[in-house]
């Protein structure tokens, strides 16, 4: 398993992955509780063009997950500035891959890049039924730090933080 930065000819399987890992955790984790409505938003702000545009950037955070040549996670973020505060947006594994410690390794590159480029802090929002994310942010030090009632599509969410 290689964990490196994303890069341009990633972004198509990048996009391809990120609505398969989406869709299965709607299925498995947040059907009843996410509306479906809220999915199709969140990929379709995860396409290609999207990932293109941000990608590079001085505040982009994308690193991949690759197994023997093929993409299989991702987790993305950004920069905000200068101010050594880091969000996380994003962090998927394929279904078939969970399990085998690649979202940890991609999460624990992403804090090491983060202190490595300075920052303090790094937030991100999750469900709260994502119960293997909210497991994995915890095991990696990530602490909540609010619960945020009706949010984002009237559903709750978690903001998590881990200082550095």
């Amino acid at each position: 398993m290689i964990i490196r930065k994303m890069a341009e000819e990633d972004i198509a399987r990048v996009a391809e992955i990120t609505g398969i890992i989406m869709n299965d955790a709607w299925e498995r984790y947040e059907k009843g509780y996410y509306p479906r409505k809220a999915v199709d938003f969140d990929i379709s702000s995860h396409s290609k063009e999207h990932t293109a545009e941000s990608l590079g950037s001085d505040d982009d955070l994308s690193l991949v997950a690759e197994d023997e040549g093929r993409v299989v996670g991702v987790v993305s973020g950004r920069l905000i500035g200068v101010s050594g505060l880091a969000r996380l947006g994003w962090l998927g594994v394929l279904p078939e891959f969970q399990g085998r410690g690649i979202g940890r390794e991609l999460l624990e590159r992403a804090i090491e890049e983060c202190r490595e480029r300075g920052c303090h802090k790094i937030t991100l929002y999750t469900l709260p039924v994502l119960m293997p994310a909210v497991n994995l942010y915890m095991r990696v030090g990530f602490v909540p730090e609010s619960y945020l009632r009706r949010e984002w599509w009237e559903v709750d969410f978690l903001k998590m933080s881990i200082w550095l």
